[in-house]
């Protein structure tokens, strides 16, 4: 985003916040500030471009009785539940920034566009992430996670062949780091397969974050 663009979205982040405290909206404006951070302000941005302005417009508006008293004690108190969620965002994501994902398309798999969207949403929430691609040979694995490192290794079992590779791939990677943790997803993982611990089964991508989140922390725990 040019400085141009990034101007008139703050702008208009900043409009779109101020009504919200003006509405007594705390879901909007929860969701003002996410769409803030998505475009990649920073918390100091947030902060001095759309939480204070609007808390002083607030000020102002209670002072020329446009409001009342209790629509200012609302409008800090959304304030400071905004300010809550935001700090634990950023922290969140600052934690996650040290964390390496390695995704893959095991030996045999082809279809790997859900892996791609996964590494993708997994990258945005501020992961570490190597994308390899379809077809990566079993072979391999051990000398490529000993290399890149993962805490999570993430493969991807859409056709039956790649499935029944599957409990294959998770010893390899296991027998190069005992404490790698396994994140699997598609139509083709195999029944007997369960979740534990140390491996997560997804059903789609839009899951794959928190499931990585997760298999983090019990990691963390260890």
């Amino acid at each position: 985003m040019t400085q141009g663009h990034q101007d008139v979205a703050v702008l208009e982040l900043a409009g779109q916040y101020e009504h919200a405290l003006f509405a007594g909206d705390v879901v909007e404006a929860e969701e003002v500030v996410r769409d803030a951070i998505e475009a990649g302000l920073s918390e100091e941005q947030i902060d001095d471009h759309l939480v204070a302005p609007a808390m002083r417009r607030i000020g102002d508006a209670w002072q020329l009785g446009e409001i009342t008293v209790a629509d200012e004690h609302l409008a800090t108190q959304i304030c400071l539940r905004v300010l809550a969620l935001m700090r634990e965002s950023f922290r969140v994501a600052r934690a996650r920034q040290f964390e390496r994902v390695l995704l893959l398309g095991i030996e045999g798999e082809e279809h790997v566009l859900g892996l791609q969207m996964a590494s993708e949403l997994l990258e945005h929430a501020g992961y570490y992430t190597f994308y390899l691609g379809p077809n990566v040979p079993l072979a391999s694995l051990p000398g490529i996670v000993v290399r890149l490192q993962p805490k999570v290794v993430a493969f991807t079992a859409t056709m039956r062949e790649a499935g029944r590779r599957l409990p294959q791939a998770i010893e390899a990677v296991r027998l190069a780091d005992p404490a790698v943790r396994v994140l699997v997803g598609g139509l083709g993982v195999p029944k007997s397969l369960t979740t534990s611990d140390s491996l997560t089964i997804v059903r789609g991508a839009t899951d794959v974050v928190d499931a990585v989140d997760a298999l983090v922390r019990r990691a963390s725990l260890n």
